[in-house]
């Protein structure tokens, strides 16, 4: 994966899947130039929730299982794509 490095959207920092198109953060379309991350991310926080998405877009759907998911945009076109809680099995 890129040499080792984590690969992050150029216009907000947030990792992403190879493959994507669009951020799921931002809505950014990939590809574009390496951001530097100059942050230091806190490894505290609320317990890990499962969440499931579907874009309202194109009906890709995918699941994230984060601590705080801020994931609002499709990562196949780039459309509005927000989160529904789902319970822990």
């Amino acid at each position: 994966m890129n040499g080792g490095k984590r690969k992050v959207c150029a216009n907000c920092g947030k990792s992403y899947i190879e493959g994507d198109k669009y951020c799921r953060y931002c809505g950014a379309p990939m590809g574009q130039p390496e951001y530097i991350d100059d942050t230091i991310e806190c490894i505290y926080g609320p317990p890990p929730v499962k969440r499931v998405h579907v874009c309202k877009k194109c009906g890709f759907r995918w699941e994230t299982g984060l601590m705080i998911d801020n994931e609002r945009w499709c990562p196949e076109c780039g459309g509005p794509a927000p989160g529904v809680e789902v319970e822990a099995e």
